[in-house]
């Protein structure tokens, strides 16, 4: 082996050694994240919370489940189907009159069960559930909202 090919090898491998520590040095925070939903996809708006729940119900969403079954907590837990998959979401109030809305979890089959967004689903699938849930419930929350 030629001096040149054994420095480019070492140096390929002194990079992925330092890439895969710095990798794996931020990805243990996932394990210290505060709160009880640190990776709900979480969208401001401004209205009362009361307001999104009535729009929610306007909307019309299958198997639609506004009952909270816990109404000591924070958040008010909203369950709907949508394309086929179940959905988790929540709202809460936000400090300035406005509302946190929250994608919390996808349930799509027995086999995966309940998987978190921004935790427990792939890359892939993370990004096309977010975009999917924007397109199909926020932006269409906001638009029955301006009504």
């Amino acid at each position: 082996m030629t001096k040149s090919k054994f420095k480019l090898i070492a140096v390929i491998v002194v990079v992925l050694f330092i890439s895969y520590k710095v990798i794996s040095f931020f990805s243990i925070f996932h394990f210290y994240a505060a709160g009880t939903y640190p990776y709900a996809e979480t969208y401001y708006i401004r209205c009362s919370e009361k307001k999104i729940l009535d729009a929610l119900e306007k909307m019309n969403l299958t198997n639609l489940d506004l009952k909270d079954q816990d109404t000591t907590d924070y958040w008010h837990n909203i369950y709907f189907d949508l394309h086929g998959k179940r959905i988790e979401a929540w709202t809460r109030p936000s400090v300035d009159d406005g509302t946190d809305f929250a994608l919390l979890a996808v349930h799509e089959s027995r086999k995966t069960g309940w998987q978190l967004v921004n935790q427990e689903l792939g890359l892939f699938k993370n990004i096309m559930v977010k975009r999917e849930f924007e397109k199909e419930i926020v932006n269409k929350l906001k638009a029955e909202l301006e009504k």
